[in-house]
């Protein structure tokens, strides 16, 4: 307990010393290998030096939602124009690579607390952070056990839904930049992000050039889509309704962010494009489906090329109500069960 388990430590320690599995560390993937519309490799560097991994029956590509439309499009699958204008030869007409992403966009609202010794901004610093290390080392218990936002709330942004559309989650301590990092505030507060659960508004990553080493062009088109503004406003104001709550007058708190003098629904959607960002969930820029603009099929074989599969957060059509992590493992515990069932 009190350890967040991640997939190298539940997946890979166990089978480290199998004798059919190789870990390739320190590697940049630089393309797949085509024979005409079959995968058949991958192209990869190890300090400089190109090397190759053939496959005898399968790629299975699991770069996430930034870097696999763009190993796709730096081996020449994607929109023609796009690839020949980068001096890249189309291999294979994919319109739909790279575009759809989704993302959660999560303004933060900050709010100072009177009361001494309630949030880690008291607790967890000097001392305290002494303390709290010992806790964790005794009992795994603590500020150094918890997760980012112990406390979430799935709530409706109006009577009559038949489920919840926004999130709410609070963080017991306040943090303020600094050049190695956010680190604790010594003022005492704690954070409470709110947010649309299913956004609409899409965008895109696309490569810029033809070279693994530099990273695509990301662009998430945050809140195009006017239900998102709308939602997000409403997640903000049920955020200030709780913080306010004769409940929390015992607390002492003051709002910090967005501030009381912001009221009118314009004035709260300024900051929160002034204040908001990605909760790292970015998914769909190789989604799946059947129409025009899918790159994968129900098996998450890519549509046009023999023998490669994508198994990652890219492949969602649409945006998990909740954070990607778990649904990203069960993405990959369904591509094993395929591929095995594709070997027997």
């Amino acid at each position: 307990g009190g350890r967040r388990m991640s997939t190298a430590r539940c997946y890979l320690d166990p089978v480290r010393n199998r004798q059919n599995l190789h870990i390739e560390t320190q590697a940049l993937t630089e393309g797949l290998v085509l024979d005409g519309k079959r995968c058949t490799g991958v192209r990869y560097s190890v300090a400089g030096e190109v090397r190759e991994a053939r496959a005898g029956r399968a790629v299975v590509v699991s770069a996430g939602a930034f870097n696999s439309p763009q190993l796709l499009e730096l081996s020449g699958i994607g929109q023609p124009e796009r690839l020949r204008n980068l001096g890249i030869e189309v291999r294979h007409e994919l319109p739909g690579v790279g575009e759809n992403l989704r993302d959660h966009y999560v303004p933060r609202t900050r709010w100072l607390v009177g009361k001494k010794g309630i949030t880690f901004n008291d607790r967890g610093r000097g001392l305290g952070l002494a303390h709290q290390a010992l806790r964790y080392a005794l009992f795994r218990q603590g500020m150094l056990a918890m997760t980012g936002a112990p406390i979430r709330a799935f709530v409706c942004s109006r009577e009559g839904l038949e489920a919840p559309d926004l999130m709410l989650g609070w963080i017991p301590m306040l943090t303020e930049p600094s050049p190695r990092g956010p680190r604790i505030s010594r003022q005492s507060g704690l954070t409470l992000y709110a947010h649309a659960m299913r956004p609409e508004s899409k965008g895109q990553v696309h490569i810029t050039v033809a070279d693994a080493r530099r990273p695509p062009a990301i662009n998430f088109n945050f809140l195009s889509s006017p239900p998102d503004a709308e939602l997000t406003v409403r997640a903000v104001r049920i955020a200030r309704a709780i913080m306010t709550a004769p409940a929390m007058t015992p607390f002492q708190v003051s709002e910090v962010a967005p501030g009381g003098d912001r009221t009118t629904d314009d004035e709260i959607l300024d900051w929160v494009k002034k204040a908001a960002e990605t909760t790292y969930h970015p998914v769909g820029t190789c989604k799946m489906g059947s129409d025009p603009m899918a790159v994968v099929d129900a098996q998450l074989r890519v549509h046009g090329i023999a023998g490669l599969r994508i198994a990652d957060a890219s492949i969602m059509p649409t945006l998990t109500s909740g954070n990607t992590n778990a649904p990203s493992i069960m993405i990959g515990e369904k591509a094993a069960d395929m591929v095995l069932n594709a070997a027997t």
